[in-house]
C-alpha cells in the first residue's frame, strides 16, 4: 500500500509539474498575448527587457524609434520609403538585415537575438517558420497585430495594443501610453474636421504596371483610417491584381492612389504622384480622376500598423476638406 501510494505522489507530482510548466515559464519573464501565423491567438513570453531585436518589419522600427528604443534594436529591414523626417536620421544609422526580403533561419541563428519582430506571414512555414517554434529556442516571436491576415483591422484593435505592448516589453509603459494619447488626440481632430461632411465613396489602389492594379479591402488597416476620414470604401473583398474596367466599375468618389517609393528609395512627391495619375490612361477614364478627387498616400504610411497612420488619416482629411 506505501509502494501504491508513492508510485500515486510520484505521478501526480509529474502531471502537475507538466500542466504548470507554462505557468513556470510565465513566472520567469513576461507574457504578451499575441498571435501565430493565422491570427489564433498564442503569447509571446520574455526573459527580461529585450536587448537584440531583429525586425523584419520597419514599422516596429520606426514605433521603437518613436518610443526611445534605438538600442535595443539588433537589426531591421529597411524603410518602405521616406522615413518622417524626425526619425530620418536615427533610422538610417540603425543595422540593417542583409537579405533582400527574410533573412534564413541559419542567419537568424548567427544574430542570436532575444527577440524577433515580423509581418505575420515571416512566421509561416514558407520563411521562418512557426513562432511557436522560436519561442521553444529560446527566442521570442512577436507579430505585429496590423499584419495578421482575414480580419478587420482599427486602430483600436491593431495600432494602439501594438504600441502598448512594446511598452510592456520594454519597460516603457509611461512613454507608450504618452504617445497613444497623442495619437488619438490627432484622431480625434482629425476626424472632427470632417464630422458634418457626408460620407463620400473611395477606393484605394496600388499601380503594379502594364495595366495591373491592387487594391486595398476592408481586411487593410487602411480601411478603418478611410471611415474615420469620412469615406467608404467600395472594396469590401479581397480584390488584387485586377485590369482598369474592374476599377472603373466601382466608379468611386475618391481615388486613394498609393503611391510606391521612387528609384531613391524616397517617397515620390504629391505632384509627381499626380502627374503619374494623371498620365495613366487607365486611371484619368475614372470620374474621382477627371473631377480632381484623388488623393496621394505614400505606401508605408498606408502600410506601417504604427502611429504613422496617423499620418494617412490627416492626408485624407486635408483632402476632402479641399474638394468639398
Amino acid at each position: 500500500m506505501r509502494r501504491y501510494l508513492l508510485v500515486l505522489l510520484t505521478g501526480l507530482s509529474v502531471f502537475f509539474v507538466g500542466c504548470g510548466r507554462d505557468g513556470e515559464q510565465a513566472a520567469a519573464g513576461q507574457v504578451i498575448q499575441n498571435f501565430d501565423a493565422n491570427g489564433y491567438a498564442r503569447r509571446t513570453v520574455l526573459h527580461g527587457v529585450p536587448q537584440r531585436v531583429l525586425i523584419l518589419y520597419p514599422g516596429a522600427a520606426e514605433a521603437m524609434l518613436e518610443l526611445g528604443l534605438d538600442e535595443h534594436i539588433l537589426q531591421t529591414v529597411g524603410a518602405y520609403g521616406s522615413e518622417p523626417p524626425e526619425l530620418a536620421a536615427r533610422f538610417a544609422e540603425l543595422p540593417k538585415v542583409r537579405a533582400a526580403f527574410v533573412p534564413a533561419q541559419e542567419e537568424v541563428f548567427a544574430l542570436q537575438p532575444d527577440l524577433i519582430i515580423g509581418w505575420a506571414h515571416n512566421f509561416s512555414s514558407q520563411e521562418l517558420g512557426a513562432a511557436q517554434t522560436w519561442q521553444a529556442r529560446g527566442i521570442g516571436a512577436y507579430i505585429v497585430p496590423a499584419t495578421l491576415p482575414g480580419r478587420s483591422l482599427t486602430l483600436e484593435d491593431a495600432v494602439y495594443p501594438f504600441l502598448r505592448d512594446l511598452g510592456q516589453m520594454f519597460g516603457v509603459e509611461q512613454r507608450a501610453e504618452a504617445y497613444i494619447a497623442s495619437c488619438r488626440r490627432q484622431e480625434e481632430r482629425a476626424m472632427s474636421q470632417v464630422a458634418d461632411l457626408p460620407v463620400a465613396t473611395a477606393v484605394v489602389l496600388q499601380d503594379h504596371g502594364r495595366s495591373t492594379y491592387s487594391l486595398y479591402d476592408a481586411s487593410y488597416l487602411i480601411d478603418d483610417v478611410l471611415a474615420k476620414a469620412g469615406f467608404a470604401n467600395l472594396v469590401r473583398r479581397k480584390t488584387s491584381m485586377v485590369g482598369p474596367e474592374r476599377i472603373l466599375a466601382y466608379d468611386p468618389d475618391y481615388l486613394v492612389y498609393v503611391s510606391l517609393p521612387g528609384k531613391d528609395g524616397s517617397d515620390l512627391s504629391e505632384e509627381d504622384a499626380l502627374g503619374l495619375v494623371n498620365a495613366n490612361p487607365d486611371l484619368k477614364r475614372l470620374r474621382a480622376v477627371q473631377q480632381g478627387h484623388v488623393i496621394v498616400i505614400p505606401f508605408a504610411e498606408v502600410n506601417s500598423g504604427n502611429g504613422r497612420a496617423i499620418d494617412a488619416l490627416n492626408r485624407l482629411v486635408t483632402g476632402r476638406i479641399r474638394n468639398r
